[in-house]
């Protein structure tokens, strides 16, 4: 897996990622008034899905210091071309859960999170 925020790499945090593209369609589009459906296509929009591993304290500090200005440039691997690319885009809501809680050892589960492009 390939992910990059604002230039630092998370790579070695990612146990999935995920890419959708969002068609964004005029407010004319549907049907008209024969019943034909009617699309104008007005741009796309990436969406990338990543689930972080299992991370300690420090790496969860890392990654929710990266996304704190909300809108982030966001770099992965593009399955259309197989190539990298970097967006801008927003974060979804950053919910970060304990696993275990000891002195000197704090590990956080898996932890989804959304990047949509702007």
């Amino acid at each position: 897996m390939y992910l990059k925020i604002n230039n630092t790499d998370f790579s070695h945090l990612v146990s999935g990622l995920k890419v959708g593209f969002e068609t964004l369609v005029s407010d004319n589009s549907g049907r008209n008034a024969a019943g034909d459906t009617v699309v104008d296509v007005i741009n796309e929009k990436a969406k990338v899905y990543v689930t972080l591993r299992h991370t300690t304290s420090s790496e969860m500090r890392s990654f929710l210091a990266a996304i704190e200005d909300y809108v982030v440039e966001v770099s992965f691997l593009n399955p259309k071309n197989n190539s990298l690319t970097t967006i801008t885009a927003y974060t979804g809501t950053p919910e970060p859960e304990y696993y275990t809680i000891q002195p000197g050892n704090v590990i956080y589960k898996p932890m989804s999170l959304n990047f949509i492009e702007l």
